[in-house]
């Protein structure tokens, strides 16, 4: 008896919300990368998708709405797991990544693939 994997991009009856955000942080972490790093995947002037796509991220994981990632934000979006300590983020050291400095990272970790536009 063969079992029924679940298709990729379709909330599953045993998949939590929490999982489902955690997948979507993923996919859209992994399309920044691609805007990133992939040859003409991200043509001139169009740094601003980048910057949307970077924006997402961070306003998914954002989820209290408070404009800062917490450790547990963070944390919870399984974003450490893209090699960047939250203690990076976190410049000041007032346990919160504001965006400027999520996207002050971000820029310093891709600053060879191109600008974002702002």
């Amino acid at each position: 008896m063969h079992s029924k994997q679940k298709s990729p991009g379709r909330m599953g009856p045993t998949e939590t919300a929490k999982e489902t955000q955690m997948r979507t942080i993923a996919a859209l972490a992994l399309a920044a990368f691609a805007l990133a790093i992939l040859p003409g995947s991200a043509p001139a002037g169009e740094g601003c998708k980048k910057f949307d796509v970077v924006s997402h991220i961070f306003d998914t994981a954002d989820t209290d709405g408070s404009g800062t990632l917490s450790r547990q934000e963070y944390s919870d979006a399984g974003l450490e797991r893209y090699g960047v300590a939250f203690d990076e983020y976190d410049v000041n050291s007032d346990g919160e990544a504001s965006f400027e400095e999520y996207l002050d990272v971000y820029k310093r970790h891709h600053r060879a693939e191109g600008e974002i536009e702002v």
